[in-house]
């Protein structure tokens, strides 16, 4: 599995596959996945996964644990 994010170019957001394997990366705990939420909403400004850079969202696929 590659920890590369891409973008769809219809939405300009993450693909719904790339969030759903950030979901599944944090264990899909609902408390962690509020946790990474609000700090890249406050961080990044993003509201969702699907807001979220593809930069970001690589740094999340690749190392989890520290987000």
């Amino acid at each position: 599995m590659s920890d590369v994010a891409s973008i769809h170019p219809g939405t300009g957001r993450l693909r719904v596959c790339d969030v759903k394997r950030i979901h599944d990366a944090i264990g899909g705990d609902p408390v962690t996945e509020a946790m990474i939420l609000r700090f890249i909403a406050d961080r990044y400004g993003a509201r969702n996964f699907l807001h979220v850079s593809p930069k970001v969202a690589a740094e999340i696929l690749r190392r989890p644990v520290e987000f």
